[in-house]
């Protein structure tokens, strides 16, 4: 049983802090290889027609916040996207962001396919969204046909290729789960046309000096070198490195026979004298920890400079389940004595291998780490509060993932429109894994423009709305990132620009608007919401998110003649603006 221990520390911040965590055993996991050839290969079919595919992204791919859960084939809208075996339709969605316009098939074996970002689905499932739609009179709709409403055939066209959605090129996105877990699977493990005799290309390494609890103290680049016959090495053969225990990073890219693209790998593995210290692969993926990534990658060089690095150790609060549970966790001990032999090995999903090979030793001398000052101390595996005479802060245990030397200050800023002063909480370098609790008290805000207040984040570009409810004289809200927040008010309404649209429009066959806001949105705050009718009647508008677009298109049900047009549109704190004009059909 564990015991807890209540403290604070300076500043008053209270730590609820476990006197135990246990790490998960290590447990085998059989060769990436034994993954590959795992799979059965010969059920699904290609949802597109090209052979071999295209693939712009694949599965388990570094993406922002997430690990892909798909692979992403190249394609043109209008293309058609056949069903990969036989099923039915479990699940129709329509989002203005994330997959678009998706189907979700299921097959007799226990697999689940899924097709996103489609431009529109067959004749039969589109007449049904959209009765669905106008009897709920809204565009996002989430359907769950009855089993067998719409059976489908191996290579039965139901939808088309599009870039519906969050997808920024016309692609489809293509998944195959477990029915029953709905886990993610990696679809090139499935026999799929994909021709790729390219080995994925190693292009640069960092070292991170590590403490005994595989937190990093600091790190540097590790420079490799290219050599003649196309593999990868280093300058000399011992590498002195001035710390006690060490991990790497590497920044590696898959490459596709006849296919110019940067896509990610399947799997890592290091071996330290011959001991396998750390692997991870990419077979499947849990959703629940696909956030897990920002532990996975170095965070803050992607912040810093956009480049991808896999860490080839553990961060203390990584709990991703796609690593083998090694005894190092990938944290290598250094000697001075005996240099360390160390194997990288890098995989994609056909199989493909490059390897780099190298030799580390403990300096003589140490590197030295000067921390930067900080006012508390946060640990990762307990709940951590800040309270503070205008501001609170509150973590859930495992938002973090390792020990953090937190910076706070705040500075005064009279700008138009802020009613608190700038809360700097650390930096925006520093991952957070769940939402954690915000609470500002502002000053000087009037009692008539409460409604109108919200907490925002002030970083690159327009501030985000992250929204607000009152608590006593706190405004209280939950966020996901660290950086610079304070209390604004929102009493400006959205803008509604026609893009299509007359008094005429008799020859147009859609009418086009785009809406915007003066605040992004982020954490708890809502996006913004509209409504559309033609002569007192709901009327549908498809929403583009990305492009900030609201199309309706004519289908039939406005008749000839003179009509009404009226559009509004609510942002987060209910401000509205109306568009209002008559038009002819």
């Amino acid at each position: 049983m564990r015991k807890f221990l209540q403290k604070t520390l300076p500043g008053s911040v209270m730590v609820l802090t476990a006197l135990s965590f246990e790490n998960p055993e290590p447990a085998p996991m059989p060769d990436p290889e034994i993954f590959i050839a795992a799979h059965p290969k010969d059920y699904f079919m290609a949802p597109v027609a090209a052979s071999p595919l295209k693939i712009n992204g694949t599965f388990g791919e570094l993406r922002s916040d997430h690990f892909h859960s798909g692979i992403d084939i190249d394609g043109n809208t209008g293309q058609p996207v056949f069903a990969a075996a036989d099923g039915f339709i479990d699940r129709v969605r329509v989002q203005a962001s994330g997959y678009g316009n998706v189907l979700y098939v299921k097959h007799p074996n226990g697999y689940t396919t899924v097709y996103a970002h489609l431009d529109r689905f067959s004749s039969d499932i589109q007449k049904f969204v959209k009765e669905t739609q106008y009897k709920r009179e809204r565009f996002e709709v989430d359907l769950h046909p009855a089993d067998g409403q719409f059976r489908v055939k191996k290579g039965q066209e139901i939808g088309k290729l599009g870039n519906s959605g969050g997808s920024t090129g016309p692609h489809l996105h293509f998944e195959i789960r477990q029915s029953g877990t709905d886990r993610a699977l990696n679809p090139l493990l499935f026999g799929l046309p994909v021709q790729d005799k390219v080995p994925p290309e190693i292009r640069d390494m960092k070292v991170y000096f590590l403490n005994e609890k595989r937190e990093v103290l600091t790190s540097k680049p590790f420079p490799i070198q290219r050599q003649k016959d196309g593999t990868v090495g280093v300058a000399n053969e011992v590498t002195y490195l001035g710390a006690w225990r060490v991990g790497f990073g590497v920044k590696a890219f898959d490459k596709q026979s006849g296919h110019r693209n940067d896509n990610g790998i399947f799997a890592i593995a290091l071996y330290a004298d011959g001991e396998l210290a750390y692997q991870w692969r990419m077979d499947q993926l849990d959703f629940d920890e696909s956030r897990y990534l920002n532990a996975h990658v170095d965070y803050a060089a992607r912040k810093r400079y956009g480049a991808w690095f896999h860490r080839c150790f553990l961060l203390p609060g990584d709990r991703l389940s796609n690593y083998t549970r090694t005894n190092a966790l990938g944290s290598i001990a250094l000697s001075k004595d005996k240099p360390v032999k160390i194997l990288l090995k890098v995989m994609d999903a056909a199989g493909n291998t490059s390897s780099i090979q190298f030799q580390v030793k403990r300096d003589e001398n140490m590197e030295p780490f000067v921390g930067q000052p900080y006012q508390y101390e946060l640990p990762w595996d307990a709940e951590s509060r800040i309270d503070l005479e205008d501001f609170t802060m509150s973590l859930p245990k495992g938002a973090l993932y390792e020990n953090l030397q937190f910076q706070y200050k705040t500075t005064q800023d009279d700008s138009d429109g802020m009613y608190s002063s700038m809360h700097h909480l650390h930096d925006n370098r520093t991952p957070v894994q769940k939402y954690f609790e915000v609470s500002i008290r502002p000053r000087n805000l009037p009692p008539e423009l409460r409604t109108k207040a919200v907490i925002a984040y002030c970083g690159e570009g327009r501030p985000d709305n992250c929204g607000g409810a009152w608590r006593d004289d706190y405004l209280v809200t939950k966020v996901r990132q660290f950086g610079d927040y304070c209390v604004m008010v929102d009493k400006d309404q959205p803008t509604i620009t026609p893009v299509v649209f007359d008094d005429d429009m008799r020859k147009k066959s859609t009418m086009a608007f785009r809406i915007r806001d003066n605040f992004a949105v982020s954490g708890s705050a809502d996006h913004l919401t509209y409504r559309g009718t033609v002569d007192g009647q709901w009327v549908l508008f498809e929403y583009d998110r990305k492009r900030d677009r609201l199309t309706h298109t004519f289908d039939g049900r406005i008749g000839a003649g003179e009509h009404w047009l009226r559009l509004s549109v609510k942002d987060d704190r209910g401000n509205e603006a109306v568009f209002e004009r008559k038009f002819l059909r």
